[in-house]
């Protein structure tokens, strides 16, 4: 590049006049509006950190861990929970509902934190969080539980997005996967606490305090936001001109297309066979709806400032890469949540011990998504850590495939760190591989879709193994003698079976060695279908392209390190950094 423009004592390149990121790095047009030049007088540069930075990292990473706790807590202390109000049936909306409303949310939060602001939506959603948990503990009835939960989820969908959004927001795009994973930490920490917390909670006092905990956490959370999230916005535009900017209709077809399809999702194979219309017709209909929300956001005529902009798929990097931020949550939730059913179900351990053997997992998760991160900033190159994350995955699912009851504490213990390895390595250099080929304009949506991609693959990373798992312990039933045992892994219900207790309440130990078999084949089947998955992603990491991530910021959404800053709306496609004349 020749030309240079002075931020600062900071020499930053920029590109020539008439010349497009994508023909510099060979990447298809994609139409998008030139970048916004980042004028204000701080420097921009990879290597500037001052301490508001890292308090902004600091402050991210509570909140993180403080959402984390919440999503994971109710395992341990969902039956509890459900003998205490009751409601039959209802209670897999405990989980769902939160889960529900963390998806609906994610296109319109997205929007709205460029319109808004990221600091006033973040401090919005903490409060709203924090609200939902008091609300949940206090519930009466199931039905309080399941709606306080849903207003939890609202928030929870906005701190996960926020969270990724406004470290894209202060961190240079090649950089970003490195951040990625030290915010995190916190996320993964929350995460894994949060079934141990449950099943202490339930053991040594009230279920309720499995919600009242977020309370004091998210006050604390809210305080240190307050005091340190200091980001710039667009402050020149009414309440009113903002509100009119958002697209109403459009995510109110995605949110009735998302509830019908998690409808299906929850209900199958649970409440009603996958083959009745009562699965069918939501599921269809969600799917439909999610096409008729793309055809509306991608008319200029009818969204003419969609949330869900069709110049972040019409590049086949993006597009790629949002497909492989599916498939990776698919094969980690895979892992997930069936690692445990092979210590239970096949080795007989207790709910507490299976979590801790799966440990090497997730710790082993985390450090490699610090490491993938770091590669991508000291080379550049996503699409090789692309490829070797999907190719170990895939060995690691091989691997899995092979352990039974007598596998050595040796074998696991490597097979998770194998898989560890790969897909923790993913985790952070998914996103910037998506935001790769765009405008630094499309950062907050594309990190919207980017996390829908993420949260739509959990769920099926959970309910398609779940659908195998009891397909082929119904077919494998057959070969127990006891017809009473053979019932209950049969007809859907060999998940909810699948528990150390289950195998202990087996006294005859030749009846107890074929329900292990039953399980143990089972499981084979769960890891060989998931290869494909994994083998999937593999090839598609082909499809992307590499391109050069930018090494320098160019958004007006960075840390504020002078108050009285503001950005002024000049035209459609620039703006600028002046004094706030107050």
């Amino acid at each position: 590049m020749d030309e240079t423009c002075e931020l600062g004592n900071l020499q930053a390149p920029v590109r020539p006049q008439n010349t497009s990121i994508h023909e510099l790095t060979n990447e298809e047009p994609n139409l998008v509006p030139p970048p916004i030049p980042a004028q204000d007088n701080e420097p921009r540069s990879a290597g500037h950190r001052t301490w508001r930075f890292w308090a902004i990292i600091i402050a991210l990473s509570i909140t993180g861990l403080m959402s984390a706790i919440e999503g994971t807590i109710i395992t341990s202390a969902l039956p509890t929970i459900t003998n205490a109000l009751g409601g039959g049936d209802t209670y897999i909306w405990v989980p769902n509902a939160y889960l529900l409303a963390q998806v609906a949310i994610l296109p319109l939060a997205g929007q709205a934190s460029n319109i808004m602001g990221r600091r006033h939506l973040l401090l919005g959603a903490v409060a709203l969080f924090t609200l939902g948990g008091g609300l949940s503990g206090g519930a009466s009835s199931m039905n309080m539980l399941i709606a306080a939960r849903t207003i939890q989820g609202l928030g929870g969908g906005c701190i996960n997005l926020l969270i990724e959004t406004i470290v894209t927001d202060i961190v240079p795009l090649r950089e970003r996967g490195q951040y990625m994973g030290i915010v995190g930490i916190g996320t993964i920490v929350g995460a894994t606490l949060g079934p141990f917390l449950g099943g202490l909670i339930t053991d040594h006092a009230s279920w309720r305090w499995c919600f009242y905990i977020n309370v004091p956490i998210g006050v604390v959370s809210f305080g240190i936001l307050f005091v340190f999230l200091r980001v710039k916005y667009e402050r020149d535009m009414s309440w009113s001109a903002r509100f009119r900017r958002i697209d109403i209709s459009g995510n109110a077809i995605f949110v009735a297309a998302i509830v019908s399809a998690l409808i299906a999702l929850t209900w199958g194979g649970t409440i009603y066979s996958w083959s009745t219309y009562h699965i069918v017709v939501p599921l269809v209909l969600g799917l439909v709806g999610v096409l008729l929300f793309a055809a509306f956001e991608w008319t200029p005529r009818l969204c003419p400032e969609p949330s869900f902009p069709r110049q972040i798929v019409s590049n086949r990097t993006s597009a790629a890469a949002l497909v492989l931020t599916f498939i990776h949550a698919v094969v980690a939730y895979w892992v997930y949540y069936f690692l445990p059913i092979y210590f239970q179900a096949i080795k007989g351990l207790s709910p507490l011990r299976s979590g801790i053997n799966t440990l090497p997992n997730v710790a082993g998760g985390l450090v490699f998504a610090v490491l993938g991160g770091v590669l991508l900033s000291k080379f550049g190159r996503y699409k090789p850590l692309h490829l070797v994350g999907f190719a170990v995955t895939t060995v690691s699912f091989g691997l899995l495939s092979i352990l039974d009851a007598n596998s050595s504490d040796a074998a696991w213990v490597c097979i998770q760190l194998l898989n560890a390895v790969g897909s923790g390595m993913l985790g952070g250099v998914l996103l910037p591989a998506v935001q790769a080929p765009l405008d630094e304009s499309y950062v907050a949506t594309a990190t919207g879709i980017w996390s829908f991609a993420r949260y739509f693959g959990c769920i099926w990373g959970v309910t398609i193994p779940s659908a195998v798992f009891n397909n082929e312990c119904s077919r494998l039933a057959s070969t127990i003698t006891n017809a009473e045992i053979a019932g209950n892994l049969s007809g859907d219900s060999a998940y909810q079976h699948a528990t150390g207790a289950f195998l202990l309440s087996i006294e005859d130990p030749a009846l107890r060695a074929e329900v292990v078999k039953v399980f143990t084949g089972a499981m084979r089947t769960v890891w060989l279908v998931g290869i494909a998955f994994a083998a999937l992603g593999f090839l598609v990491s082909f499809i992307a392209k590499e391109i050069k991530l930018r090494e320098e910021l160019n958004n007006n959404f960075g840390v504020e390190e002078q108050k009285g800053v503001t950005i002024s709306r000049t035209t459609d496609t620039e703006a600028v950094l002046s004094p706030n004349p107050v």
